[in-house]
């Protein structure tokens, strides 16, 4: 076989036939989908949400299904899934209680990782939030950690949990936060003149996005990977 051969089948060999995605249609799940659809290890994109997303690619398949049902998700999907990113997420404005709450960002997000685990997925990344954990005394951050923990439980090959900082859209959001719009407005110059390497400081979504899909695609040989909104800042250049 000639040098042309072998790079073909090098090449087709890391073509990753199906990866899904739950959480598309947010900021961050958007950029995650955008540097997706870009790499070539991509075969196509199955991406399961409530509404159909507005994007046409070659690469790209969007269905509609219940979230909180993982017999229905897994009936949307190919009978081959190799990488699942969930990026749910909703607000408790958005959500209008706390049981709303965690029926997007803990139960949906347990579901999904059920639907494509049925599926064979192997890795599975997860956008959670700095200071997560299943005994946080903030109720968010209790929400975060808990579904952290019932993802986990699932037994994927590779678990990677993200946790971002404050999370600047750069205006890409439709909704009004006022609370975040104050706090991005004094962390800006904050922290560009401390740093962006500080813990704390606001990360880009579209950093957070790249981020996840280098993880998604790397040669780490980790189960279980917790990346800090520092280490995300590094892989979202």
């Amino acid at each position: 076989m000639n040098e042309s051969g072998r790079k073909g089948e090098e090449r087709e060999r890391r073509i990753v036939k199906c990866v899904a995605i739950a959480g598309a249609s947010g900021v961050v799940g958007s950029r995650a989908l955008e540097h997706l659809l870009a790499r070539e290890e991509v075969g196509h994109v199955i991406a399961l949400g409530r509404r159909p997303l507005a994007i046409d690619h070659d690469k790209l398949i969007s269905k509609v299904v219940d979230l909180q049902h993982v017999d229905t998700m897994e009936s949307a999907l190919p009978e081959k899934v190799d990488v699942a990113i969930c990026a749910l997420g909703t607000t408790m404005k958005k959500a209008g209680s706390k049981e709303a709450f965690r029926a997007v960002d803990r139960d949906a997000v347990v579901a999904f990782g059920e639907a494509v685990k049925r599926k064979g997925a192997r890795r599975f990344l997860l956008v959670s939030s700095i200071g997560a954990g299943p005994r946080a005394k903030n109720f968010y951050l209790r929400t975060k950690g808990e579904a952290e923990e019932a993802v986990e439980a699932i037994g994927f090959e590779q678990l990677t949990i993200v946790r971002p900082s404050l999370i600047d859209d750069e205006g890409a959001r439709t909704e009004f936060r006022l609370g975040e719009r104050v706090g991005l407005l004094i962390a800006r110059p904050l922290f560009a003149l401390l740093g962006k390497t500080r813990r704390h400081a606001p990360i880009r979504a579209d950093s957070i996005g790249k981020a996840l899909v280098r993880l998604a695609f790397d040669d780490s040989p980790a189960r279980l990977r917790i990346v800090e909104s520092e280490r995300l800042h590094e892989l979202g250049k």
